[in-house]
């Protein structure tokens, strides 16, 4: 009898492990292996966005807003990544956040769709003008060129796909989304990027889709997650930028040289030979001006601009080198710009290879403008200062009196562009 009932216990604790391991090897229910499924539609893109009320009402205004946009969304082979109104609302909100620390009122996306409309005063007009066409341009950028379901990003690193518009270069790659522990072993997805036309992927705004595969009429739609911010990263910089007005300064008729404090012996093109002072005036980001510094001794160059004819200005520009953000040292951090009434203010002098110009020793030149600490951040970044000033002087110059952090181990300044212009208030 013992034995029996031992041998019962036995089984079913044989049993029990049974269960227990094929219960163990079971896969957890969920989307770890999902199929994946295409819906389809007898719609258009533009009506199966139309069909999706309070969902879309933010992109679908921009898109009767801009001439062609609705055409191309409801016959041409486009693939749309759409935002939806929540991605609009994050980037009205940031925009507002900036504005509203600069003492500025708020503005609404449907105010920057009706362009100049309603707008009085020439730069205003001009601003919302710009504005206006920097949103077809962002929006342009979520209408892609033929067809992509998201097995077309799965080879390597996804591929480079091109806008509707302007042919902008965006980037798709397939992923998966983790489910229940299982990492990569949910939803089909795909990973939208803004390449910024650069090759390298750090500097790309990336994105993913939550809804992947959906085939309309004349395309194909991918929706995007609603934590998204409608224009990648570009749209309060798009909305706040102003350019800086016309570049006063013309090589060709007026007179430019560098000067350094003759005890320096320093000259241009001593650190390089094809990186000399004319260069800031040449239109390219991709040439420099690069010249030594002694920050124990204070010699610096200071920059002359002599126009052909006495000229008014009341902002300048610099614009970072091609390798600032490595050679953060060697960027502006504090200068002033000054001016001269002279009739001469510049003469000649003996040089390292020949006459130079030299600035007129008898000259008396005025501060306009001092600005210390700037910061520089990236290569090739343009920052604009404006100052008053309501005459019309016969030189200016830009007196560099700072780089980097100042400390007596920096010797070498650099900037790209610079330019001097005159802002109509």
């Amino acid at each position: 009898m013992k034995r029996s009932i031992l041998l019962k216990k036995y089984l079913v604790g044989i049993a029990f492990a049974a269960v227990a391991f094929q219960t163990g090897c079971k896969p957890e229910s969920g989307n770890h292996d999902s199929v994946k499924v295409i819906s389809t539609s007898n719609l258009t893109t533009y009506d199966y966005l139309k069909s999706k009320t309070g969902v879309y009402d933010s992109l679908l205004m921009l898109v009767d807003k801009f001439p062609g946009m609705k055409t191309i969304l409801t016959d041409s082979t486009v693939t749309l990544f759409a935002p939806s109104n929540a991605s609009f609302q994050l980037a009205v909100q940031n925009l507002n956040a900036l504005r509203n620390a600069a003492g500025q009122g708020p503005i609404y996306l449907s105010q920057i769709v009706n362009g100049s409309a309603g707008v009085t005063g020439a730069e205003a007009i001009a601003k919302a003008k710009r504005d206006s066409a920097n949103l077809d341009t962002m929006v342009s950028k979520y209408i892609i060129r033929k067809l992509f379901v998201a097995n077309d990003f799965a080879v390597g690193d996804g591929q480079t796909v091109y806008s509707v518009r302007g042919g902008y270069p965006m980037h798709g790659q397939r992923i998966f989304a983790n489910a229940e522990g299982y990492q990569n072993g949910g939803v089909e997805a795909i990973e939208f990027a803004s390449t910024k036309r650069s090759l390298f992927v750090s500097f790309w705004s990336k994105t993913q889709t939550t809804s992947v595969n959906f085939h309309t009429k004349n395309g194909i739609v991918h929706l995007l997650n609603p934590d998204h911010v409608f224009g990648f990263d570009e749209y309060v910089s798009r909305m706040n930028f102003i350019p800086p007005p016309p570049n006063l300064i013309n090589p060709a008729t007026d007179v430019l040289f560098p000067y350094w404090p003759p005890a320096s012996q320093y000259y241009d093109g001593q650190v390089s030979a094809g990186e000399v002072y004319k260069k800031l005036f040449d239109n390219s980001v991709l040439t420099k001006f690069i010249s030594y510094v002694n920050a124990s001794q204070n010699w610096y160059p200071t920059l002359y601009w002599v126009p052909a004819t006495p000229q008014i200005s009341n902002s300048y520009t610099m614009t970072t080198a091609n390798d600032s953000k490595t050679n953060r040292d060697r960027d502006p951090r504090e200068f002033k710009v000054e001016a001269t009434l002279d009739p001469n203010p510049w003469t000649t002098a003996a040089g390292p290879n020949g006459n130079i110009k030299v600035p007129n020793p008898n000259a008396v030149w005025v501060q306009l403008d001092v600005r210390q600490d700037i910061e520089w951040t990236t290569n090739y970044q343009q920052q604009e200062f404006d100052f008053v000033n309501n005459t019309a002087y016969t030189g200016y110059r830009l007196v560099i009196l700072q780089v980097g952090t100042g400390s007596s181990s920096q010797s070498l300044f650099q900037i790209s562009e610079w330019s001097m212009r005159y802002r109509a208030h």
